[in-house]
């Protein structure tokens, strides 16, 4: 090996590592160091001064808009958590579709008597988005909420999300989720599996990520959506491709590459049931699918004449979809280096990482006698699911109507 190939190998070894330990470390790091370097008080003040006390007459009015494909075993709890919303009862609509469930559905949807309530019943399953679309031409409210049918809203979760758009360039608003261990009437899929592990690293990696959103939003904006509960001002809403796989991810860049502001309001809370180690890693591929998607049906995200958004949406988001590509070239770069002793030593400890990860997953009773073993499997899992996604992007096999995980 020549001086020049081996500095080539080298600098692929040593910019891939920058770039995996930026996107998980360092960006956190540095909006730390920029949050601290603002106003704080200012900053406490300005939520102090968020009406948390609005008259209902200054409410804006809200339609919460859900799309539900064979959720007859979840409705009736995700209706009455409907009517638990503390909202002015004449400033809320909820618009439920039912996009060709064929498991009772839409008998529960017609037995709903609240004149609150509209549902849309189509018989033919099309996939979220084209239901989505139908049902936000039927909505004529100020702000538009949206929430999944498994997501389930704590009772002043709209009105946290409301207080948000008190300033006039915020466009979008998501909340925060929560992660929780379903009973085991609520898992079917894949029951011998134990959820608790799941939930164990989900909740992990949530709480990472709101810590991130929440430093991202009192930055500027958040440059991600997520799905189960956000909001948007209904004139901001246009009609989605049909195709889209991640409609929120898609909405939301639609929305920030206007320039206006996506914010993260962390009192607005909603849970969800986690899934198993199999429903997440499968929830995981179809996203990724998504994700790479959305970057070819909204590529301005990345002008960086966007400014923070552009960079915040780089840093946050596109960094982690290429980590498992900065894993293999460090990897391959590491195998060529081997033969010097400091490269021999770092090889050893991607040996190590790796065989921990892969001895977990096959072993996972491992993970809940070694619980820090969740980490590495976790971490190995999700960079898989990132490349399995690309791979189902690539292929078109990625289809509109999945199969819904059982969160």
């Amino acid at each position: 090996m020549n001086n020049n190939t081996e500095i080539i190998i080298m600098s692929v070894f040593w910019l891939s590592l920058a770039a995996t330990l930026y996107t998980y470390f360092f960006y956190p790091l540095l909006l730390t160091i920029l949050t601290n370097l603002t106003n704080r008080r200012h900053r406490q003040l300005s939520e102090q001064t968020d009406p948390l006390a609005l008259t209902d007459e200054k409410l804006p009015t809200v339609t919460m808009v859900i799309s539900a494909y064979n959720e007859r075993n979840i409705l009736p709890e995700k209706i009455a958590n409907c009517h638990a919303i503390n909202y002015p009862a004449d400033k809320i609509r909820f618009l439920i579709g039912s996009d060709g469930s064929d498991d009772g559905s839409a008998r529960i949807l017609h037995n709903i008597n609240d004149p609150r309530f509209q549902t849309v019943i189509s018989r033919i399953r099309r996939g979220k988005v084209q239901m989505l679309n139908r049902l936000i031409k039927l909505t004529t409210s100020d702000l538009v909420v949206f929430s999944d049918a498994n997501t389930m809203y704590e009772p002043n979760a709209v009105i946290e999300l409301v207080k948000k758009f008190n300033k006039k360039n915020v466009g979008a608003v998501i909340g925060k989720l929560e992660l929780f261990i379903p009973n085991e009437n609520q898992i079917s899929t894949c029951p011998n599996e134990n959820p608790e592990a799941a939930c164990r690293t989900e909740n992990l990696y949530w709480r990472y990520e709101n810590k991130i959103k929440q430093m991202e939003s009192d930055l500027a904006s958040v440059p991600t959506i997520n799905g189960g509960i956000f909001a948007i001002r209904r004139e901001l809403y246009e009609d989605l491709p049909t195709n889209s796989v991640t409609e929120d991810q898609v909405l939301g860049m639609k929305i920030m590459t206007r320039r206006w502001r996506c914010l993260f309001a962390h009192r607005a809370r909603a849970r969800e049931a986690v899934s198993t180690w199999t429903g997440e890693l499968q929830r995981r591929i179809r996203i990724s699918a998504g994700n790479f998607q959305s970057l070819f049906l909204v590529p301005a995200i990345l002008n960086p004449r966007l400014g923070w958004i552009s960079f915040a949406f780089i840093s946050h988001k596109l960094l982690r979809w290429l980590v498992p590509f900065f894993l293999l070239a460090m990897l391959a770069a590491n195998l060529l280096l081997a033969g010097q002793l400091f490269y021999g030593s770092t090889l050893i400890f991607q040996a190590i990482f790796y065989t921990t990860a892969i001895c977990s997953s096959l072993l996972p009773k491992l993970t809940g006698i070694l619980k820090f073993l969740s980490i590495p499997r976790y971490f190995l899992a999700m960079n898989f699911a990132i490349l399995l996604g690309l791979l189902r992007f690539l292929r078109g096999r990625q289809r509109v109507t999945w199969v819904k995980t059982q969160r």
